[in-house]
């Protein structure tokens, strides 16, 4: 998530909830527990996007982050309606009244910068605690098919740093996980995360 701040026309742009990486590994058993051939693997984004709960923590954080650019849509409007006045005056304004509105304009622009930094903040918090909270959701599911199943270890495909590069499709266990997520959460709500509102500072 990245938000633009070369002077105005800043935007909360890039993937709200893309790309949950969990780790290299999302499961290993003790050898002597399982058979120590048995490794599977999951496709850790695909489950996000197949699941209920998963599509409800990208629909959440799509929200949250609509929430936040309204507030920075407002503030930019506020700023353009400042430098149009002052465009337009500017011939008929006396140099101290010019100077002020030029203060006042300057002024908003360092506030807008300050408020879009701080909720640029509030989205990465975000969606570290969205990610957080489903990859621990997710652990424990890939944790019981790995039990049920005999898997010594379960590997995460889309794992930071590409270390599984190759792997059959037999191994692939991402649609066990997906019904047992599914079967685990139900209701389509995992682990909550509270979204607090942007306003009550």
């Amino acid at each position: 998530m990245k938000m633009q701040q070369a002077g105005l026309g800043g935007r909360m742009v890039g993937a709200a909830v893309g790309l949950f990486f969990i780790g290299n590994c999302l499961f290993a058993a003790p050898v002597q527990s399982a058979d120590p051939s048995r490794i599977g693997y999951v496709d850790a984004q695909k489950v996000l996007d197949d699941t209920k709960a998963g599509k409800k923590a990208k629909a959440d954080m799509e929200e949250f982050v609509k929430s936040r650019q309204k507030i920075i849509d407002i503030d930019e409007a506020d700023i353009k309606q400042l430098q149009d006045d002052l465009a337009r005056q500017t011939a008929v304004l006396s140099p101290d009244a010019r100077r002020e509105k030029e203060d006042t304009l300057q002024r908003k622009v360092m506030e807008y910068q300050k408020r879009a930094t701080e909720l640029n903040k509030e989205v990465q918090s975000k969606k570290k605690e969205v990610l957080d909270n489903f990859n621990k959701d997710l652990e424990g599911v890939v944790k019981k098919v790995a039990e049920q199943g005999g898997y010594v270890m379960i590997l995460d495909r889309n794992a930071e740093g590409g270390v599984m590069l190759y792997a059959k499709d037999s191994l692939d266990l991402t649609g066990a996980v997906v019904k047992e997520f599914e079967k685990t959460f139900p209701d389509s709500n995992p682990t909550p995360t509270p979204n607090p509102d942007p306003n009550s500072k």
